[in-house]
């Protein structure tokens, strides 16, 4: 008996015998705009087959003939296969683009158009290859919130930005920067969280072209572009204008990114400093955050950017809150996520010159990040003199993704940053 048919009959056979119906059922399937037709090969552990969606029907076919028609497909190596199959895939193995961070786009092949455009229906093929997962608990958030809201506006390059920002708590202020293409919601969590608000005053705003800020004037007639030092200054005048004292400074992905950079250059300007998933330049073995997905008028941004960012989520946060990442980020401008990626190279010219953090720096980093990875943060504590803290099974957005088990990492530091002098 062929190799093919071999593992075809002792691992897929019964699972393809039911994808078909698990496709037609799935809720998220459902909810996924129908393709008009569009045919993906894939090949998973040497086995290969069809899934073909029109407006009306998904059909799967195999064994896969020279004669079959495919726009794109997916190879999904052997100990891939394993891996992802498990209740709680390890980094890398979790969605199948974290399998590209790992592989590299080999494993992608034909029309890269049409695997961009139709990448969440492939994540979801896989997914109903797999036992239906459990979908955890999510902490419950109070009925009635303690968070206030407001704008301020800002001159900054000689021109007017209006801010939209969040608050609760008192005491030690500290703000909150979200990551690249969203806004301040990823904090609402630690904002509703009365033992922090006790000890701090938590603000958290949308940097000018995100969640609530708006654009500036005329900003139908430019390409938005992020710069570390754009960055850098709208967080400084940010702090300026609501006159807080040596306040916390945490960030997360290009906010922790930022946060170093502040480290090393005005640092004594800060309390302390905390870097979510920071690094100090983009990671070269991963593939493009300016991918043809995230600006590209044949593709739905948001669509392509619920996959991306699910592949850098841990397989055991909550899936409520991972779908809250993803609906957030479901939110962002046409093209702002596609710009905040332009801010690499800035962020690594200045990153090459900082000695040691002018403040206390803690640097988190958990291990299914593979877009900082832990070993490029860790390698910006070593440069910057900062404290490296390993977060176990946490994924690129803690606070957001997982706020209990992140909590549990971020509580010991506050304790100390709590004894520091102002």
């Amino acid at each position: 008996m062929p190799a093919e048919a071999t593992l075809l009959d002792n691992d897929l056979q019964p699972r393809l015998q039911a994808l078909q119906a698990r496709l037609a059922q799935d809720p998220i399937v459902a909810t996924l705009p129908p393709p008009p037709q569009v045919a993906i090969l894939l090949e998973i552990a040497g086995s290969r087959f069809i899934v073909a969606w029109n407006d009306t029907a998904i059909s799967v076919t195999t064994p896969v003939g020279p004669c079959d028609h495919w726009d794109f497909g997916f190879t999904v190596p052997e100990a891939a296969w394993k891996e992802f199959t498990r209740t709680d895939p390890g980094p890398l193995n979790n969605t199948a683009q974290a399998m590209v961070a790992q592989f590299g786009e080999a494993i992608i092949a034909g029309d890269k158009v049409k695997w961009a455009q139709y990448c969440a229906h492939l994540e979801r093929i896989l997914f109903c290859l797999k036992p239906v997962r459990d979908r955890g608990v999510a902490p419950q958030l109070p009925r009635k919130s303690a968070i206030t809201a407001t704008y301020l506006t800002l001159d900054y390059g000689g021109r007017e930005y209006r801010i939209f920002y969040e608050e609760s708590g008192q005491g030690i202020p500290m703000v909150c920067l979200h990551t690249a293409g969203s806004d301040s919601r990823q904090y609402k969590y630690m904002l509703e969280d009365p033992e922090l608000q006790a000890d701090f005053r938590m603000i958290a705003f949308d940097m000018p072209w995100h969640g609530r800020s708006m654009p500036p004037r005329g900003w139908r007639s430019e390409r938005y572009e992020l710069s570390i030092q754009f960055y850098v200054g709208i967080i400084r005048e940010f702090v300026k204008a609501l006159g807080l004292d040596k306040p916390v400074l945490i960030g997360c992905s290009m906010g922790g990114a930022v946060t170093l950079v502040m480290a090393g250059l005005h640092g004594e300007e800060y309390r302390a400093i905390c870097s979510l998933e920071g690094c100090l330049a983009g990671n070269p073995k991963a593939p493009s955050r300016r991918a043809i997905g995230t600006r590209h008028m044949e593709v739905d941004h948001s669509f392509f950017l619920s996959t991306w960012v699910a592949g850098l989520m841990s397989p055991r946060s909550p899936q409520d809150l991972q779908d809250d990442v993803l609906w957030e980020y479901g939110q962002s401008g046409p093209g702002v996520y596609n710009g905040d990626a332009a801010m690499p190279p800035s962020l690594e010219a200045v990153g090459k010159t900082l000695g040691k953090t002018r403040c206390p720096l803690y640097v988190f980093s958990g291990d299914y990040d593979y877009s900082a990875t832990p070993e490029m943060s860790r390698l910006a504590a070593d440069q910057l003199g900062g404290e490296f803290i390993p977060m176990i099974n946490k994924g690129h957005f803690p606070m957001a993704e997982d706020p209990v088990g992140f909590k549990e990492d971020l509580m010991p530091v506050l304790a100390r940053i709590k004894q520091l002098g102002s």
